[in-house]
């Protein structure tokens, strides 16, 4: 049954729905920005540049992705089999871009969840996944677990969900040499280091020990290093972000 809600989206079975107003403005943004010099890992297309943001530096014409998905995209496409056998993907807060790049592989089974986004497929709580044990073999957690009161019982339901040998992506913003909560911090430096009100701690390289701790094993890959500047800017990557890659 197809049905219509806010923001226009159409619902048709049990896949990632459409956005047709998203998608109509993309097709006019790409038109206007069409060109060879820049390539988004996302959507997989060519453009004359990206688009500035205040708040991200370089989104995608097409798709709207931002530096942190393309160079998760990129890594999947590059240094995993995403997209080559059948798996179940779990997406946690989602952004369109990332679901159109899941649309991309008809083997890939996407489903999203949010407490409330209207982006999501489902809306559940992270720290109590209504979603059966051991089940999805590749896992999206994207800035996210900052927002979240007891990060750490979040992590272990994402633990929990996946099956054994499936692997996640799980970032948070890494600013400060450990983790520290938004109470053991002025109100001056609590604005400098988690900027939004709604972060509630910065995290620190230490956020790998909580992974792990959460029942991980986790790879901190500086993947993005592999690539020239002038390939970074090409494939508009954040040069200076790593990549947790979990495994359970």
């Amino acid at each position: 049954m197809i049905s219509l809600k806010r923001p226009i989206r159409i619902e048709d079975g049990d896949g990632p729905p459409r956005y047709p107003v998203k998608e109509a403005l993309a097709a006019v943004r790409s038109a206007i920005y069409r060109g060879h010099k820049v390539e988004c890992s996302c959507c997989g297309r060519e453009f004359g540049m990206f688009l500035f943001s205040p708040y991200q530096a370089a989104l995608c014409p097409n798709c709207l992705s931002f530096e942190r998905y393309r160079l998760l995209s990129r890594w999947l496409l590059d240094e995993t089999d995403f997209g080559q056998r059948e798996i179940d993907v779990l997406d946690i807060a989602p952004i369109w871009a990332f679901q159109e790049f899941c649309r991309r592989f008809a083997n890939v089974t996407y489903l999203s969840i949010d407490i409330s986004s209207p982006m999501a497929m489902k809306h559940m709580d992270i720290r109590e996944l209504d979603l059966p044990d051991d089940f999805f073999d590749v896992l999206v957690c994207y800035h996210v677990i900052e927002h979240i009161d007891d990060d750490m019982k979040a992590l272990s339901e994402l633990h929990r969900v996946m099956k054994p040998g499936a692997f996640a992506v799980i970032q948070v913003p890494v600013n400060v040499p450990r983790t520290v909560e938004r109470e053991e911090l002025t109100t001056w430096q609590a604005k400098r280091l988690l900027v939004y009100d709604c972060h509630l701690r910065a995290y620190g390289p230490d956020f790998k020990d909580m992974l792990e701790a959460a029942g991980f094993e986790v790879d901190v890959s500086t993947f993005v290093k592999k690539f020239t500047r002038e390939e970074i800017k090409r494939y508009g990557l954040d040069r200076t972000e790593d990549l947790f890659i979990c495994h359970k």
